[in-house]
């Protein structure tokens, strides 16, 4: 078996050396990566280690989800809207109605710390924060009602007459 080199088009009258310069992918260096990689294998080996709550990517994804999680329900009259608030009570949330969005706010207070004790680790979000969510058209604005309780804020959004009317069911024919 004998192996064929590749030729090179060959050089003409006019051409350059550079015309014949075979393209080669550049790769371009971060003077940090050595440093990021460092970082991630540090990163990685605290969120490895067994009972440790403080691995970095935890608290990353702690603080990413630090706004109550939402669901949002079509039912037959109304749309239900479900948020987490749990430690919270009524008087902590406040909830406006703006050009269509509905905006959640409020704060979650720290719980005291007694005397003679003291914090090993804690997982828990404590702080300000703000949702907005864009409401579907169709809702009685003036119907709107909240009510928290175990931990739920359940908004009911009630649909407008309107919106109900122009709803309607339909039917499939089979061919």
């Amino acid at each position: 078996m004998t192996k064929k080199k590749a030729k090179l088009p060959a050089k003409t009258s006019g051409s350059t050396d550079s015309s014949r310069r075979l393209s080669v992918p550049v790769q371009v260096s971060n003077v940090w990566e050595p440093l990021n990689r460092l970082r991630d294998e540090f990163d990685r080996m605290f969120d490895d280690t067994p009972g440790n709550a403080f691995g970095s990517r935890m608290l990353q994804k702690i603080y990413d989800n630090a706004d109550p999680v939402v669901e949002m329900r079509d039912k037959k009259d109304e749309y239900e809207l479900v948020a987490e608030v749990p430690g919270m009570s009524s008087d902590d949330i406040e909830i406006k109605l703006s050009d269509g969005m509905l905006r959640l706010s409020g704060e979650k207070s720290e719980s005291n710390e007694e005397e003679g004790e003291s914090f090993m680790f804690s997982e828990r979000h404590y702080g300000m924060f703000e949702r907005a969510i864009k409401l579907p058209n169709g809702i009685d604005h003036q119907k709107i009602s909240a009510e928290a309780k175990d931990g739920l804020l359940t908004v009911h959004l009630p649909k407008s007459a309107e919106a109900l009317e122009k709803e309607r069911k339909i039917p499939i024919n089979t061919a």
